[in-house]
């Protein structure tokens, strides 16, 4: 299921974004984001270049990871505006789920990203007829995370120019049993999120002297 669906903009929004959007900083390719995870092993999926290019988006990545419990899906997507970055809780009725629970969790760090913050995000089940689905998302920054879209925003705006943001996204079936769902996409978190934002570690972006 894409996760990260096309939104109705107006089109003086989209002039607005043309003029005012910083060139962003970096051009990350997520090649770091590892295809072998623990018992899962990755397959990348093909970008839809009309929501990458509608999405002014600087990089993307969709892959499907399988395991022996069950299969997880990570949609990584960066932007150097916060307004290309969308919440999955918005997207995902768009889509035709119904959400039933909504919830901030927080995840230890990896050791490797060498931070006591935890990894801050949303856990959502929601379903579609007898589908059910865990969703499970957080917003990165320049420095951090947050489980909330208004704050990544915040961040974002008031961060290095060109630094950007993304909204990185998992998501696994609930069925039949929801412990294991929830086991999959932390072991998938863990492996993954350091190389999703390796591009941000390797140096600061221009004008970032802070």
């Amino acid at each position: 299921m894409a996760l990260v669906t096309i939104l109705a903009f107006g089109g003086a929004a989209h002039a607005l974004r043309l003029t005012r959007v910083p060139e962003a900083a970096y051009r990350p390719d997520f090649k770091q984001v590892p295809l072998q995870i623990g018992t899962f092993k990755g397959r990348d999926l093909p970008i839809d270049e009309s929501i990458y290019r509608y999405l002014a988006a600087s990089g993307m990545l969709e892959r499907d990871y399988e395991g022996p419990s069950g299969g997880v899906r990570l949609t990584v997507l960066y932007a150097a505006d916060w307004r290309s970055i969308h919440s999955p809780s918005g997207c995902l009725p768009a889509a035709g789920w119904e959400i039933v629970s909504d919830v901030q969790v927080d995840f230890p760090a990896p050791p490797s990203l060498g931070t006591r913050e935890p990894l801050r995000g949303r856990l959502v089940r929601a379903h579609k007829g007898e589908a059910w689905l865990l969703v499970l998302y957080s917003f990165g920054y320049y420095g951090g995370t947050t489980a909330d879209w208004t704050e990544m925003a915040s961040k974002v705006t008031a961060g290095p120019r060109g630094a950007g943001g993304l909204v990185f996204t998992l998501s696994t079936p609930v069925l039949p049993n929801l412990a294991e769902a929830e086991q999959r996409l932390a072991e998938v978190l863990a492996g993954a999120y350091p190389g999703a934002i390796a591009f941000w570690r390797q140096g600061a972006p221009p004008g970032a002297g802070r």
